[in-house]
């Protein structure tokens, strides 16, 4: 890695700004992804990233983190902080106001694109979980946006009075990140059982309208620190065209800059 680091002054650093964690990751010239990172938002300024001369960054994190970010560039690189656009890459965006659509959603449906050109359930897993379709002529048609798993059981355990706040992910119902049986036999599993089967029934009733209206089947790629967990609970059915691609964000803010 210190090697990477050394010849990372001429390449290009992608950064993703999400609602909890920092992602990074150093490109070279041919688009290979050499170097790779992550931290908590809160801990970003104790952070040292690798140096480039040109940095691109999607930012949903909103104005503080941004500045903190801002803090530890390197007064020297050129640095594009991206927008969503009505059309980019390839990619045609059909929302209502497409500079209001989340620029990590944006470069994920590039990525995307990119890697099919096909149709695609494009999914990330994170906080909350957005889940957007493309369609075969490459136009991003809308999408939805639900709380994250862990999320769903925080809110539970706040917003009601008998339930409790899961501190946990373990359970003995969940066999190789799969759950064995959906009728859970205790409140916890049952908040856990329902949190997942939220995130995979929006997967697939996306895919579904999606092979409705392309009258083919899509691909679904997801990414995320829970896309394993959604990928194993999707229905059989759905689960050869599921792919998990890695850094799927950054992959499209790379081609975004290139």
């Amino acid at each position: 890695m210190a090697n990477c680091r050394t010849q990372g002054i001429a390449m290009l650093l992608t950064i993703d700004a999400g609602n909890t964690r920092v992602k990074w990751g150093l490109f070279n010239a041919d688009g290979t992804l050499l170097e790779t990172g992550a931290c908590l938002n809160t801990a970003i300024t104790q952070t040292k990233l690798p140096g480039a001369k040109r940095i691109v960054i999607s930012n949903v994190a909103g104005l503080h983190t941004k500045s903190q970010i801002e803090s530890i560039l390197p007064k020297e690189a050129s640095v594009h902080w991206i927008t969503a656009k009505a059309s980019e890459r390839g990619v045609q965006n059909c929302y209502a106001q497409p500079t209001k659509l989340g620029t990590d959603r944006w470069a994920a449906l590039i990525a995307a694109w990119h890697i099919k050109h096909a149709p695609c359930v494009v999914v990330n897993a994170g906080t909350a979980v957005t889940v957007d379709a493309l369609n075969e002529h490459g136009q991003f048609i809308g999408g939805m946006i639900l709380p994250g798993i862990q999320l769903m059981q925080q809110s539970l355990g706040v917003a009601t009075a008998q339930l409790p706040t899961i501190t946990s992910e373990k359970s003995a119902s969940v066999v190789n990140n799969q759950y064995q049986d959906i009728f859970a036999k205790n409140t916890e599993d049952a908040m856990r059982a329902g949190a997942i089967s939220a995130a995979c029934g929006a997967v697939m009733r996306m895919h579904a309208t999606l092979v409705a209206l392309c009258k083919q089947t899509p691909y679904i790629l997801l990414s995320g620190g829970n896309a394993q967990l959604i990928k194993d609970n999707l229905l059989c059915d759905v689960t050869n065209p599921a792919l998990i691609v890695d850094n799927l964000v950054l992959r499209g803010l790379y081609l975004i800059e290139n």
